[in-house]
């Protein structure tokens, strides 16, 4: 969950470089989340017991094994998902806007105290977007190094 929370910062780094430095020609970034969607194959290493056990602590299924659908909460289903996606694609909202990080078909706010919670044995921060995901200087330096292994 660390690298995956680690995974989500870059994401919304490269999101925020790309439009600085592509916006004057009309390409815009955006880092989306689609909230959790039990339904996906994101977790497909994961062997299945731990899976299901992951779910049921984090509720995200019943004891059956169905999906707990909560948007309130971030549980979705695969179109509630998509659907921030799909704003970032054709939202005339954000025609003038880019480098930002979506969520629930909106830029998502500023969290300044994220809260930290444990899951399993490491502290994970979640939260919507934090202040070291959007610093243009951190996204420079992590663009300029994926140029730099790209062409190793």
């Amino acid at each position: 969950m660390l690298a995956y929370g680690q995974s989500k910062t870059a994401n919304v780094l490269f999101a925020v470089e790309l439009d600085r430095l592509w916006a004057d020609e009309g390409i815009r970034g955006y880092a989306v989340h689609p909230g959790i969607v039990v339904s996906t194959s994101l977790s497909r290493s994961v062997p299945a017991a731990d899976m299901r056990a992951m779910n049921l602590a984090m509720e995200l299924i019943d004891e059956s094994g169905r999906p707990i659908i909560d948007p309130d909460r971030e549980k979705k289903t695969t179109q509630q998902g998509a659907s921030t996606s799909v704003f970032a694609a054709t939202s005339p909202l954000l025609a003038e806007i880019g480098g930002v990080y979506l969520k629930d078909n909106d830029v998502s706010p500023l969290d300044e105290n994220p809260e930290p919670i444990t899951f399993g044995t490491e502290p994970i921060v979640m939260s919507t977007v934090v202040p070291h995901a959007l610093d243009p200087q951190s996204a420079e330096r992590l663009w300029k190094l994926s140029e730099q292994l790209l062409k190793a």
